[in-house]
């Protein structure tokens, strides 16, 4: 079992709208796509110096294959929808991180 992690820096102007999209549009999307369960969203505490808040929004997934394919079909998708709403007020970087226990 993996888990997809998907960190986003996050503006503090457009907060509350991305919080809204990630509970009203990308969680119920990507767990619609059939690829994903157990959807995390999660605050990262300390701003390393950084403007903004980032947020983590977590995934389980099967295997790399099965992430793989979704990376093929839906990740650049996803990335262009949080790009043209956001813009440079939010940006992101994708993990991968393998459940040891």
């Amino acid at each position: 079992m993996l888990i997809f992690n998907i960190t986003f820096l996050v503006a503090d102007k457009v907060a509350d709208k991305w919080l809204q999209w990630v509970n009203n549009t990308l969680i119920p999307d990507m767990l619609a796509s059939g690829y994903f369960t157990e959807p995390q969203l999660a605050k990262v505490l300390g701003n390393h110096g950084q403007d903004g808040t980032s947020y983590a929004v977590q995934y389980h997934v099967a295997d790399m294959d099965i992430l793989e394919n979704w990376h093929r079909e839906h990740g650049s998708v996803m990335e262009r929808n949080c790009a043209s709403l956001f813009g440079e007020d939010v940006l992101l970087f994708t993990t991968v991180l393998e459940l040891i226990k």
